[in-house]
């Protein structure tokens, strides 16, 4: 046997094993979190085994809630929408390297809320072995707490949470990721909720001209448009459309980076040492 199958084998058998106690599943409606839902849907003995739980804030990208809505439809799996404002939180509304740990250890207080109110064992997320590879703060805070991470325990990549996604019909196996709209500013810088609407429109728009990875990047009066490198011919034939509809949507200087779409790269300004010191476990920098 393979180790892809190896490892399907044994996330089963971990999500049966879950089942049993029952769990509360942070779901955003991604890959990740989408690939647990459907096992623990088909695996489940008893309908309330397991209730999805989304985080509705301000920094959540149009359409994210609508899709997760729909998802835990489709597996008949109960989904409880917690509304939250993420920026009572200073370090969030201030954007400090440390803003995404912050940031999770408050989310995730809502899930072991509901946990402990239906009397559940576990609370469980959607992190993969691919997430020890880039700066994911939020990471340390799920392990402070307690979260389960059961595609991490079974040794899934992307890739491999992506097959088996696709193998068990799930419909979002091919979606990029889509991080919070937070990161789309500069670290230690006030994060300007103004912006987010104009951001997403400008993100959908240019998804809809056939951009696969897209991040709209705000610094003061600059905007800088992250698009896979392939797909700059897109962008070039289109350049002007593209600069008028930017400078309708309020972007005063609409700029392409021409290193192309980048996972993370606000990260690249944060030192090596800050980054082991809020992800210790980070594979990339040692």
């Amino acid at each position: 046997m393979d180790s892809f199958n190896e490892n399907k084998e044994k996330l089963n058998k971990r999500i049966k094993e879950l089942l049993e106690d029952k769990f509360v599943l942070a779901f955003s409606g991604g890959v990740d979190s989408s690939l647990i839902l459907k096992l623990a849907s088909d695996l489940r003995e008893e309908e309330n085994d397991v209730v999805a739980i989304m985080y509705n804030t301000n920094t959540t990208p149009d359409g994210d809630l609508d899709n997760a809505q729909n998802l835990a439809d489709d597996m008949d799996v109960k989904l409880e929408v917690v509304n939250i404002d993420v920026f009572d939180n200073e370090h969030i509304k201030n954007n400090t390297i440390d803003r995404c740990y912050h940031c999770k250890s408050f989310l995730f207080e809502q899930a072991f809320k509901l946990k402990d109110k239906l009397g559940y064992k576990y609370v469980v997320d959607g992190s993969n072995l691919d997430d020890n590879k880039v700066f994911r703060p939020g990471v340390k805070a799920l392990n402070d707490k307690g979260v389960v991470s059961p595609l991490k325990e079974c040794g899934f990549t992307k890739e491999m949470v992506r097959a088996y996604a696709k193998e068990l019909g799930v419909s979002v196996y091919k979606r990029p990721s889509a991080p919070c709209l937070a990161t789309r500013f500069p670290y230690n810088e006030l994060i300007d909720t103004n912006k987010f609407e104009a951001i997403n429109k400008a993100e959908v728009y240019l998804k809809d001209l056939g951009l696969r990875n897209v991040r709209v990047r705000v610094y003061g009066d600059n905007t800088r448009i992250e698009v896979d490198r392939e797909d700059f011919d897109i962008v070039f034939e289109k350049v002007d459309e593209i600069n008028e509809k930017l400078k309708n949507l309020g972007f005063k200087y609409v700029n392409l980076d021409l290193a192309g779409y980048r996972s993370g790269s606000m990260d690249e300004v944060v030192s090596k040492e800050d980054k082991l010191k809020l992800n210790p476990w980070l594979e990339n920098e040692r």
